[in-house]
């Protein structure tokens, strides 16, 4: 057993070496460069507008009708629809605070009608692809062959109990935000919510959250960050890199740098973000901030019919080669120091499903949550529980380096 686990994880080195080249850059074949060539035709289609960020990107603003995600096979004769035919009723405990004046997206937004398409480079879009022969999260679950190797794909979270019964239309959570640190530009650190549907092998899902990944932004910044599977061929793809996620928002969109960042014992930011299937269109809604602001879906005909059989929430880590990345602000929960928690590890609060279609988000029960530890003496989970301003809540997190030695 212990020799198959090592096999793998020497193959997965092996498969990523096959895939860099002398550079450090990610490789592609030549396949999947023609596929990427053709790709990148439709996402480069011409703005009517264009913002430069202060951190560098563009922003190209796109006809609504002319977004790259409506030339998906998929979406030929595709309606888009402008907003959510219902809303999912304000809690209590979504009453704005402090962290939750996160600044994200095109300050000014484009003009009315048209939508901000980052300009993704070519080098960019290579990179991701080849990331997407490794990032696979369809791993086995009691796969732990990575823990004793100075790299590999790590996650600390919780996850609903698998049941019969388990179906779910929507959820969300707050998710504060930090910076961690990376060693190379060959890893990455997360703090993610995710919704899957189907086995860990074959599954479609959506996943959002924040991201500091240089093999996928060519930077360190700490970015709003989406992955998804789509039903169509098992296709995967990172924010809107490929056609699938109808984008309405003229001011927020995947990619965009998150401005506001949290400090170890200082002062604390989130975001909340709400993915809810649309009870007319079966569409998938992601929804930003406590205003639930509409970003935009990804379409019933991309993802399938299909329900949720299982939510997650928490941090995920990824690197070639050690010392490991930290997640979240870099330190882990420590009971003894619970007071000092809230400013310390990284936080994941208001943790929320929706059981029913178009029916109120409900706080999730932590009988029927488990945590996902893969290296525990790296990354943690602790101090979850109800809290009466904030709901169920985790912390998450941990300093990486070579602990896993």
């Amino acid at each position: 057993m212990e020799l198959t686990k090592k096999m793998k994880y020497y193959y997965s080195i092996f498969l990523l070496l096959a895939i860099v080249n002398g550079h450090g850059a990610w490789g592609i074949s030549l396949e999947e460069e023609i596929d990427l060539e053709n790709k990148l035709r439709i996402l480069a289609t011409p703005g009517l507008k264009s913002i430069r960020t202060d951190y560098g990107d563009v922003f190209d603003c796109v006809n609504i009708y002319r977004q790259p995600s409506l030339n998906h096979p998929l979406m030929e004769g595709h309606i888009i629809q402008m907003r959510p035919s219902s809303f999912p009723e304000p809690s209590m405990d979504d009453v704005p605070m402090r962290s939750e004046s996160v600044e994200v997206g095109v300050k000014k937004g484009c003009p009315i009608g048209t939508v901000p398409i980052r300009r993704i480079p070519k080098k960019n879009q290579q990179r991701a692809k080849a990331f997407l022969k490794t990032y696979s999260e369809e791993q086995d679950e009691d796969d732990q062959s990575l823990g004793e190797q100075p790299g590999g794909y790590f996650k600390a979270e919780v996850q609903t109990l698998r049941k019969m019964t388990s179906r779910y239309y929507g959820a969300e959570a707050f998710l504060n935000v930090y910076n961690p640190k990376l060693n190379t530009k060959q890893q990455f650190s997360r703090m993610m919510m995710k919704l899957r549907y189907g086995n860990e092998d074959t599954s479609t899902s959506i996943e959002v959250g924040w991201a500091v990944f240089p093999g996928l932004y060519n930077d360190t910044l700490t970015r709003l960050h989406a992955f998804w599977r789509g039903d169509y061929e098992n296709r995967s793809c990172f924010d809107t890199m490929c056609p699938g996620f109808v984008q309405v928002s003229s001011r927020i969109t995947f990619g965009m740098k998150i401005s506001r960042i949290s400090n170890y014992l200082g002062n604390q930011y989130d975001i909340k973000l709400t993915v809810s299937r649309d009870p007319a269109s079966g569409h998938w809604w992601l929804l930003y901030g406590w205003k639930n602001e509409p970003v935009g879906y990804w379409p019933k005909d991309l993802l399938g019919d299909l329900t949720i059989t299982k939510g997650k929430w928490g941090g995920d880590v990824y690197s070639l080669f050690g010392p490991l990345p930290p997640m979240g602000s870099g330190f882990t929960f420590e009971q003894p120091r619970r007071s000092r928690t809230y400013r310390s590890a990284c936080y994941i609060r208001g943790i929320r499903i929706q059981k029913k279609l178009g029916g109120e988000f409900l706080d999730v029960n932590g009988l029927d949550l488990e945590k996902k530890e893969d290296l525990p003496r790296c990354y943690n989970v602790g101090g979850q529980g109800i809290s009466s301003n904030w709901g169920y809540t985790i912390y998450v997190g941990g300093y990486g380096g070579l602990c896993n030695w």
